[in-house]
């Protein structure tokens, strides 16, 4: 018995002094570890700093000074360029033109890929194939798109002025870039063009998890196509939709690219949205001061688009 108790008051002893040793061991790791990622993160922290923060840091900074170029000295000025900026009549219509943008890439992208989605899941075959060429406009770039569709809109040898006037709709031909009333809408379908493939996979995923017992169920009870449509389809789109619309206003900011391609602005303002204004007010006028004052205004607009969705998606899933 007393050599029992002798063995376990030696084991105890041995574990007690062991203790202190393995918590120790445990603390110096962890130590160790925490060094180890922050030395592995450290090349991707390096760069988002020189490339994501410092040029928000100068931006920001520019937009307090004169700047004219890099080879010019930039003096502080305050809020002067922010005052400039409230002052600017074509920057308020620029912003409008962006909205007014945005609306139409919704409606035409968002749109078209929903129909588009609804037509290739009603196909019993080549839903593959549709698919497919549908998405390949997506991946043609906006500058590429932009030439193309500026020749489709040409007034005189133009495909879709020529297809008019061969099916007897002369009365339809127009300049399609070159009347003010019609040129933001007329180069936002060629951007939409580009952009609705994407739309269109997101609503046909949303489709596909859309309990089928549903669609069963509605059928005994009579129901319409379109009663389906509004009662059982719409509604199980509802999340897809609104991350749909969400990501459409994003990409709608990124409109830069077909408007300078086919109008560049023009004409005379006619199609100028925010994005355009900036380039030319960087690099054609050299007021770098303004131009950054409006890129600052774009990171606001697009930080509380993607807020109020978020919030707006949060709600309804609750």
């Amino acid at each position: 018995m007393s050599n029992d108790t002798t063995r376990a008051g030696r084991a105890g002893a041995i574990a007690a002094r062991a203790a202190p040793a393995a918590a120790e061991t445990y603390k110096d790791g962890s130590q160790d570890s925490a060094v180890t990622g922050f030395a592995l993160l450290l090349p991707a922290i390096a760069l988002y700093a020189a490339f994501s923060l410092l040029p928000i840091l100068v931006t920001i900074w520019i937009s307090f000074t004169n700047s004219g170029g890099f080879n010019t000295q930039a003096e502080f000025v305050g809020f002067d360029n922010y005052l400039r900026a409230t002052q600017d009549p074509i920057i308020w219509q620029s912003l409008l033109r962006t909205f007014l943008w945005l609306i139409y890439h919704v409606v035409l992208a968002g749109g078209l890929g929903l129909l588009m989605a609804l037509a290739i899941s009603a196909m019993s075959r080549g839903r593959v194939f549709f698919r497919t060429a549908l998405f390949l406009p997506h991946l043609v770039s906006l500058a590429v798109v932009g030439v193309i569709w500026a020749n489709i809109y040409d007034p005189f040898y133009g495909l879709l002025n020529t297809v008019l006037q061969n099916i007897g709709l002369g009365g339809w031909i127009r300049g399609w870039l070159s009347e003010p009333m019609l040129v933001l809408f007329s180069v936002n379908v060629a951007s939409s063009w580009q952009g609705f493939g994407l739309y269109m996979l997101l609503f046909i995923a949303g489709l596909q998890n859309i309990d089928r017992s549903l669609y069963d169920a509605a059928d005994v009870d009579g129901a319409t196509a379109w009663q389906k449509l509004v009662h059982v389809t719409l509604p199980g789109l509802r999340d897809v939709m609104t991350f749909v619309i969400s990501l459409a206003l994003i990409n709608g900011l990124k409109g830069f690219a077909t408007v300078f391609v086919m109008t560049n602005g023009g004409p005379f303002y006619a199609s100028e949205i925010i994005t355009t204004y900036i380039y030319r007010l960087a690099f054609s006028a050299q007021d770098h001061g303004l131009a950054a004052v409006l890129c600052i205004m774009m990171s606001i607009l697009a930080i509380t688009i993607t807020v109020t969705f978020n919030r707006w998606r949060a709600r309804g899933a609750a």
